[in-house]
């Protein structure tokens, strides 16, 4: 029994020291999740329970948004730090779902990411040219980051992948079927 105590003892500590609980850990964001906003200039705020490692802009801590539907990044990612929040603002003016994906670097170097979606309604016939995350220099001039944290669906992802498994699932049923057969013929 007393084996059982210290074991139990020795692996609270290891999982109590663990670095994994030293991750950052998102607080609380806005727009919420599954909330619907105005179109227009968004601001993005991410809130974490630390602040993230302190790095280069344009590095490590990214906030990207996309379309839901295609995963279409549109702009740059890019995030302002701030203390524990990161920030930024995407301008957009077509209604329809979309999601922020995000990425910090917590201050152990684990890298920690994650995304929620929310809706734009464009009552006020916003527009804008230059949809998406808004990346600007210490002047105000435009930033070409080109760090993508989403990637466009393609119509065909996934199709090959999708006649390799029913080619084998077939494959594997004619020889399941083959050796019933032989199993018969053998009886």
């Amino acid at each position: 029994m007393a084996k059982f105590t210290v074991s139990l003892m020795v692996l609270g500590a290891v999982l109590l020291s663990s670095p994994a609980i030293a991750h950052d850990e998102l607080q609380s964001n806005s727009p919420l999740a599954g909330s619907t906003v105005e179109a227009g200039a968004i601001p993005i705020r991410l809130t974490f329970i630390e602040a993230p490692m302190k790095m280069h802009f344009g590095q490590g801590n990214l906030i990207a948004i996309a379309k839901l539907d295609t995963l279409e990044q549109l702009g740059p990612a890019c995030a302002n730090v701030n203390g524990n929040v990161l920030s930024t603002t995407v301008n957009l003016s077509a209604p329809g779902e979309y999601k922020v994906l995000w990425r910090v670097v917590s201050e152990d170097g684990h890298v920690n990411t994650g995304d929620f979606a929310f809706t734009v309604e464009n009552n006020i016939y916003y527009t804008t040219d230059n949809p998406g995350n808004q990346c600007f220099d210490d002047n105000g001039k435009p930033l070409t980051i080109t760090e993508l944290l989403s990637v466009k669906k393609q119509p065909t992802d996934g199709m090959i992948e999708g006649l390799l498994w029913g080619l084998g699932a077939t494959f594997l049923g004619a020889m399941g079927g083959a050796l019933m057969v032989r199993r018969r013929q053998s009886s």
